[in-house]
């Protein structure tokens, strides 16, 4: 172990039995179990504020979260010789859920809606409201759908284009006018009622809830880790994110889709107006607006690879994204 390692860790009241390396962090066998220590960038008040929310979720019979361990001292945060700041927090022994296996993905479903019955009516202060609310999604369309048009601006305008840009000009009416009719069919005075309720009542959602986001442990048995995106909001945007990203990958499956969304709906019941923006999400070409903005951000004269095959294949599942939504949600 790496010198600046040991000298941290002695700030902790744990018995550590051996140690190895883990994707740029450090793995302890402790006779508490086993811990993850790793540098991070996250402020005291955003650590302790989600402490206090896996806090609340082991208060309620979740218990397989990476709580954060504290010091002697009572800190959760720690300042290494060169300006690091570490963080340690409870680990399992467990694999990523696995998206080729449809059985972990359902468990994995049943476990988001779980975790959002017991994120229902958490008690925070003013301070912790103020940087843990969910951007609006109504903003955030508008926002897209301008950045969407900017690209295209800036494409159109250059004499020379390479193929990226020339696919993205000649697929970019299509698309943008899905992007534009999903943000028509939100119904905005109906949204803001729900969200500004759903913050009053403090609900949260995880943020970030993908398979890498899942440790199984067990057939049946998980641990949830990463709510560093955690905050108060519209859970169902937590399924939206899960659902889309397996969707992609199975080539939008409709028997599949079925599966998750009545696997989500057994634990928990979807009200009308999650369902309703649900709809809208999976109706927004998300994955068109990350790749022009990808490619906005960096404005190369030479497009990766990689690129061109996302936005390529975004092209070939347009038509079948749009189908699958219409069997899966048939009155929308």
């Amino acid at each position: 172990m790496e010198e600046k390692y040991i000298d941290l860790l002695e700030q902790y009241d744990l018995n550590i039995y051996r140690t190895s390396r883990v994707k740029g962090a450090c793995l302890l066998e402790t006779g508490q179990g086993l811990k993850l220590f790793g540098s991070c960038r996250m402020s005291e008040g955003r650590a302790e504020f989600e402490q206090k929310v896996k806090s609340a979720l082991k208060e309620r019979g979740f218990a397989n979260t990476d709580c954060y361990v504290r010091t002697r001292e009572g800190e959760l945060l720690v300042q290494g010789p060169y300006g690091e700041t570490f963080l340690m927090r409870d680990w399992f022994d467990g694999e990523e859920c696995n998206v080729r296996k449809p059985e972990q993905v359902l468990v994995a479903v049943k476990t988001l809606a779980r975790l959002h019955l017991c994120m229902e009516q958490v008690e925070l202060t003013e301070a912790e409201k103020g940087f843990c609310i969910q951007p609006k999604v109504t903003e955030q369309f508008a926002k897209r759908n301008k950045e969407l048009r900017r690209v295209r601006t800036y494409i159109r305008d250059k004499k020379q284009k390479n193929s990226f840009e020339s696919i993205y000009l000649s697929q970019f009416p299509k698309l943008y006018e899905q992007a534009e009719q999903a943000a028509a069919s939100l119904d905005a005075a109906r949204y803001q009622e729900y969200y500004d309720r759903v913050v009053a009542e403090g609900r949260m959602f995880h943020g970030n809830y993908t398979h890498h986001s899942v440790l199984m442990l067990s057939e049946d048995e998980t641990a949830v880790i990463s709510f560093e995106k955690a905050g108060l909001g519209i859970q169902i945007q937590d399924f939206y994110l899960f659902f889309r990203k397996l969707m992609e990958k199975c080539d939008w499956d409709v028997s599949f889709g079925y599966d998750m969304i009545n696997a989500y709906d057994s634990v928990r019941s979807i009200p009308e107006e999650e369902q309703e923006l649900l709809i809208v999400l999976l109706q927004y070409p998300e994955k068109f607006w990350k790749i022009a903005n990808h490619y906005y951000n960096n404005r190369k004269t030479w497009i990766p690879q990689k690129n061109m095959q996302k936005l390529i294949l975004t092209m070939e599942q347009a038509e079948r994204k749009q189908e699958c939504l219409k069997k899966l949600f048939p009155d929308a």
